[in-house]
């Protein structure tokens, strides 16, 4: 089942979401037979980056908490360590990527694709970041997603959320110039665990009727490819987001739960 999703040709519509299977090399050292269509890489910035300190994952009613807060070896460090590992992949390996300035956008683009990386995805939505998150400006989406395409000459892919205005921030993305969108990142969450209140990104099963809506509505409104995310655990699941529009299908929290669950969607389809 190859398909073509926003400029990318794929041996079937699933992907592993960014940061489930680390940088992308750690899925074929576990699993040596997975039939992926592709996977995300987990987002890579300019700097290093610490990340929130522990704990950083909670299970909750319909999915899972995460507080991560993009942690990652910097763009110099993925070059020389974990590139190497993905390139010679039976899949593509899409690198996702979040700058801090249009600079620094514009670097991790360029470095990347002079170093024959197949697409990236631009992390316009993480909720775990101190200050305002990207995607509730669409201006400023508009325009990194603008600046980046004047300099592309590989697919850009912007990952959204399905509760920040994502009708008129995908119109803004696809006049900008855009290949495709994933929606939807995580939702703001919150949990109490020991005593101390912890805020993160909510995902899993307990998403998929907001997503599943917001998909409905853009694919209503925007032509464009795109990639669903959120509760995707089954073969009903993957049916549901067809039906509304989506091209491809990004699985996330139910890796956690059954890594091997690709075998399933590779079965079925």
């Amino acid at each position: 089942m190859s398909i073509n999703f926003a400029g990318l040709t794929l041996n079937n519509p699933y992907l592993a979401a960014s940061g489930c299977f680390g940088y992308g090399g750690e899925l074929e050292n576990i699993f040596q037979n997975q039939k992926w269509g592709g996977c995300v890489s987990k987002t890579i910035t300019v700097e290093k980056r610490d990340g929130n300190p522990p704990p950083r994952i909670f299970e909750t009613e319909g999915g899972i908490i995460n507080r991560i807060g993009l942690q990652n070896c910097g763009l110099t460090n993925f070059l020389s360590k974990e590139l190497p590992r993905i390139k010679n992949l039976p899949y593509p390996v899409i690198v996702s990527i979040f700058g801090n300035t249009i600079d620094e956008w514009k670097t991790l683009l360029t470095t990347l694709e002079e170093n024959n990386v197949p697409a990236v995805e631009l992390n316009l939505s993480c909720p775990n970041l101190k200050g305002e998150v990207v995607v509730r400006n669409i201006d400023l989406c508009t325009n990194i997603v603008r600046e980046l395409k004047k300099i592309s000459g590989i697919p850009v892919i912007a990952k959204i959320n399905a509760i920040y205005s994502p009708v008129e921030l995908s119109c803004g993305l696809k006049e900008a110039g855009i290949d495709g969108i994933v929606c939807s990142n995580t939702f703001p969450a919150g949990v109490y665990h020991n005593g101390k209140f912890y805020e993160g990104g909510l995902s899993g099963p307990a998403i998929k009727p907001v997503v599943l809506k917001t998909i409905f509505k853009i694919k209503e409104n925007v032509d464009i490819d795109l990639a669903a995310c959120g509760g995707i655990w089954n073969s009903s699941d993957i049916e549901d987001y067809r039906s509304a529009g989506a091209r491809a299908f990004v699985l996330g929290s139910v890796l956690l739960t059954n890594p091997d669950t690709i075998s399933d969607f590779t079965t079925a389809f």
